[in-house]
């Protein structure tokens, strides 16, 4: 009789990589991570050049994770470097709890840095957290195109945070529109 048990995926930590990319730094982490039967329950990355960064949740059997540990570590070189991070005093909602409400947010003519940052304050006075950015450039200097993910934890006023998103729009002159997984397009602006 061939029993088979899944094992409790008792230890929650997040992982960081840095150092020169590498086009198969994330399936090695990943077949390492299947190979001591753990998960990768969230995973942020980013590729620049020839710069990785990622962050990566992983969920891992307790008596897995010092093997785990030492074997990503002898992979480490002046290029390569992990770092372990407990996710004991960490928000117990992130980034594990599927729970959290996630909205994408596609904005285009935004043409100065300023902006920007404005539109990065109302995300986190409304406690938006921003997950990943990507930007790009716009044809013929009409400035440029962000992507943001951004997520929350806490209970919100979706209609305030779209006043605010607009207001800056209308004074800006860009344009934008907020999508959630759920839903689908909130509002276009």
């Amino acid at each position: 009789m061939n029993a088979h048990h899944k094992l409790k995926l008792d230890k929650k930590f997040i992982l960081t990589v840095t150092g020169s990319d590498h086009p198969e730094i994330i399936t090695t982490i990943t077949e390492i991570l299947h190979r001591f039967k753990g998960s990768m329950e969230v995973s942020r990355f980013s590729r620049v050049k020839d710069h990785f960064s990622g962050l990566f949740a992983v969920s891992l059997n307790s008596m897995y994770f010092k093997p785990f540990m030492a074997c990503l570590e002898s992979l480490e070189s002046t290029k390569l470097r992990f770092e372990f991070h407990s996710t004991e005093h960490c928000q117990a909602s992130y980034p594990f709890d599927p729970e959290n409400i996630t909205f994408d947010i596609s904005i285009w003519g935004i043409k100065n840095q300023a902006t920007s940052l404005e539109l990065l304050r109302i995300l986190s006075r409304n406690h938006l957290r921003v997950d990943s950015i990507e930007t790009n450039t716009m044809p013929n200097s009409q400035g440029y195109k962000l992507l943001l993910r951004v997520s929350t934890d806490h209970v919100i006023d979706v209609e305030m945070i779209e006043g605010d998103l607009q207001a800056l729009a209308e004074d800006e002159g860009f344009y934008l529109s907020m999508l959630d997984e759920e839903e689908g397009i909130k509002e276009a602006i």
